[in-house]
This record gives structure tokens, C-alpha cells and sequence, in this order.
């Protein structure tokens, strides 16, 4: 009996281990993760598979492709579907945690500044210097994925090629959309067998059977949702309760990740329901695009706005809960058809997609930014150290920004 007792207390220190891995190691990207949900996938991907062989790199491209097809922040999403594959619920709630304490910490400190004494900050300079090492970074994780997953394969190769050139022409989340679906499609059709007359229909079946507990999650998100949709919050005397029903809504009804979710905020939160002004909007955003994590963080500026510290607290929890909540659902379904042979066809034909639209997003991200020959110097060292040399992202971006704040406070810049 001891014995057993002392197993039991042996598993549970090992998953409290592995529940400190995530959550520290989380954190730590969580401090780095600028420039975008593919910034980030790309620290992930260099951190956990590649330095600490924590996660195999499958993981990441499954929990990308179905997060492009969810609503809510991908990024977030991601992380979510990567801690709950590795320690499951309690996984997820801790890597969500760690990902986003360090960007909520320095937003609640602008917000308080800015509301306590009208704080303005030009920190969105020192950015410029990240931009193009973290494109150069998102351009090394999309490189090392191709030679893995594409190379030496014609069709693939073609998929990724494809997806590149219309991504490159062609803006919009449909657009996205599109080129997942067209893949999964080809994926298909390339592998579909000639005949299925001797397989039994067992093999065709696809399981899409789910516990209460997912019932219940499904049920509560259906509720959320038909809350925001039926302008609920117009009902409601208490503010929290309409910084739930909103936000939650916000979360659960766009798509395309956080810049499509922009312009569609501003029009509820400034235009109808007239929460904050059109200049505080756009401080919001502002203060989003300094803090290391996605620009939905720009939620907590506006619940600090009408509810202090836990106006801005609940507006975080419902911006990126439910829509992990529907992520973790969906992948549990995933994860146990992922063997079915109709299900990795489909897979084979999504990844040099998903491959693809990260290699455009580097391209994309270094072409929006003003270079000049500072800017190229450091994305070309931070490619070389990336690629060649396997130095950590977040070294890379922790010493872009330092060059960034040398030149922008040194004497000779004033």
C-alpha cells in the first residue's frame, strides 16, 4: 500500500514537473512573442522542438491548421491545443497563463498610466528593430519545415509553391481559407483509393462522438454566443456582465486572427456600443503592438476603461477562453480520427499549405516595415543565426530590442 501511495505521489510530482515546463517555458516566449501569431509559432517551434525535443513539430502544423479554421486569436488557440496535447486541461489553462501574463502585465501598466495620467508613449519605435528579425526568424522555421515536410515530394512542393504565390497576390482571411480547404481537398482526391468495395464501413466511419463534458462545453459557448448575438449586453445592469457577454462573443464570432478582428472591434466598441472614443481605440492598439503578445490583448485597455483592474481581467478571460474552449473540443475529435487513412490524406495535402503561408508571412512582415541598413544587417545576422546556427529566438529578438534601445535613447540620436 505504501508503495502504491509513493506511485502516486511520484506521477503527481512528475506532472507538476511537466506543468512548471510549460508554463516557464510559455512565459518565457510569452516575453518575446512579437510581431504576430507566425513570430510566434516560430519561437515555439525552435524552442520546444528543436532545443528542448519537448514536442514534435506534427503537433504544431495540426494545431495551426485547425486554429486557421476556428474563430478566436490563432496564436493563443495554438498554444492552448499544444499544452492540453501535452498535459491536457490543466496543460492548456497553464500554457494560456504563461503565454499571456507578461503582454497583460505591461498592458494593465499602460492602462493605468494612460487613464491616471493621460500617458503617451512612443515605444512603437524600438519595434521597428524587431520587425526584421523576427521575419528572418519566421523565414528560418518556414525553411526548416519545407526541407522536413515538402522537399522531394512533387505535389507537395506544387501545394506549397501554390499557396506562396496566390497568398502573396491575394490578401484576406477567405483567402487563407481557401488555400487550406483546396489542399485538404487535393489531399484527398490525390489518395482517394480506386475502389472501396472490400473495405467495410467501419473503416470509412469517421467518429465524431463526444463526452458530456464537450457537450457541455458546446452548450455553454452555444449560450455565449447567442448572448452576444441577441445584444444581451443592452440588458445587463452589471458592466462585467457586459464585458463578458461581448467579449466572449468577440472571441467565439471572428475569424482570420486578430488584425481581421481590428476593424470589426472598432465599429461595436466605438461605433454602437460607444465604450471608448475613437482615439483611445487606436491608443489601444498602439499599446498592443509594444507588448510581446497577440493585439486582441488590446481587450484588457478597454475593460480597464469601464471596470479598473477586473473590468480588464474579465475582458482578457472572455476574449480567449471561449474560442480556446471550442480549439480544445474540436482537436479532441482531431486527435482520435487523426489515424483514419480519409483524415491523413487530407492532412497530407493541408501541411504544405500551412508551410507555405508561413514562409509568405516573413515576406509580408519585411515588406510592411521601413528597411534601411540597419534593419537589413540584423535580419540577414538573425536568418544566419537562425537557420545556420540554431540560436534561440529569443535571444535574437531580446537583443534586436536592445539595439533598438540603444539607438533610439543614445545621445547621438537626440
Amino acid at each position: 500500500m505504501n508503495s502504491a501511495i509513493h506511485s502516486k505521489q511520484t506521477i503527481s510530482g512528475d506532472a507538476l514537473k511537466k506543468l512548471r515546463y510549460l508554463f516557464l517555458t510559455f512565459f518565457k516566449i510569452g516575453l518575446v512573442s512579437f510581431g504576430g501569431h507566425m513570430a510566434l509559432i516560430a519561437v515555439i517551434q525552435r524552442e520546444m522542438v528543436e532545443k528542448d525535443k519537448s514536442l514534435d513539430e506534427e503537433v504544431i502544423i495540426d494545431a495551426l491548421s485547425i486554429a486557421s479554421l476556428l474563430p478566436g486569436p490563432v496564436a493563443v488557440n495554438v498554444v492552448a491545443y499544444i499544452g492540453h496535447h501535452l498535459q491536457g486541461k490543466r496543460g492548456a489553462a497553464v500554457s494560456m497563463l504563461g503565454i499571456l501574463l507578461p503582454a497583460c502585465s505591461l498592458m494593465l501598466l499602460l492602462s493605468w498610466f494612460y487613464f491616471n495620467y493621460a500617458y503617451r508613449g512612443h515605444l512603437s519605435e524600438l519595434m521597428i528593430y524587431t520587425a526584421g528579425t523576427v521575419s528572418a526568424i519566421i523565414l528560418s522555421t518556414g525553411i526548416n519545415l519545407y526541407n522536413k515536410e515538402i522537399h522531394g515530394n512533387k505535389l507537395k512542393m506544387i501545394l506549397c509553391a501554390a499557396a506562396i504565390g496566390i497568398s502573396y497576390f491575394c490578401k484576406g482571411y477567405l483567402v487563407t481559407i481557401g488555400l487550406i480547404g483546396a489542399g485538404g481537398l487535393i489531399g484527398f482526391l490525390a489518395h482517394r483509393p480506386a475502389s472501396t468495395k472490400s473495405k467495410t464501413p467501419a473503416q470509412h466511419r469517421i467518429d465524431f462522438k463526444l463526452s458530456n463534458s464537450h457537450k457541455l462545453t458546446l452548450f455553454v459557448l452555444g449560450l455565449l454566443e447567442l448572448s452576444f448575438l441577441t445584444n444581451a449586453a443592452n440588458h445587463f445592469n452589471s458592466v462585467f456582465l457586459k464585458i463578458s457577454s461581448v467579449f466572449s462573443g468577440i472571441s467565439l464570432s471572428l475569424f482570420g486572427g486578430g488584425y481581421v478582428m481590428v476593424p470589426i472591434m472598432q465599429s461595436l466598441l466605438v461605433g454602437e456600443l460607444k465604450w471608448i472614443t475613437n482615439q483611445q481605440f487606436a491608443d489601444s492598439i498602439t499599446f498592443s503592438q509594444v507588448t510581446p503578445g497577440p493585439i486582441l490583448i488590446s481587450a484588457l485597455f478597454v475593460g480597464y476603461k469601464l471596470a479598473g483592474i477586473m473590468g480588464g481581467l474579465i475582458a482578457i478571460c472572455a476574449i480567449f477562453i471561449p474560442s480556446a474552449a471550442l480549439m480544445l473540443v474540436i482537436s479532441t475529435v482531431f486527435k482520435r480520427n487523426k489515424q483514419h487513412q480519409t483524415m491523413k490524406n487530407i492532412l497530407g495535402g493541408i501541411k504544405p499549405v500551412v508551410v507555405g503561408l508561413i514562409i509568405i508571412s516573413s515576406l509580408k512582415l519585411f515588406q510592411s516595415i521601413s528597411v534601411d541598413a540597419i534593419i537589413i544587417m540584423l535580419a540577414i545576422t538573425a536568418f544566419i543565426l537562425s537557420f545556420r546556427f540554431k540560436v534561440s529566438p529569443v535571444y535574437l529578438i531580446g537583443g534586436s530590442l536592445f539595439l533598438g534601445f540603444i539607438i533610439q535613447f543614445s545621445p547621438l540620436s537626440l
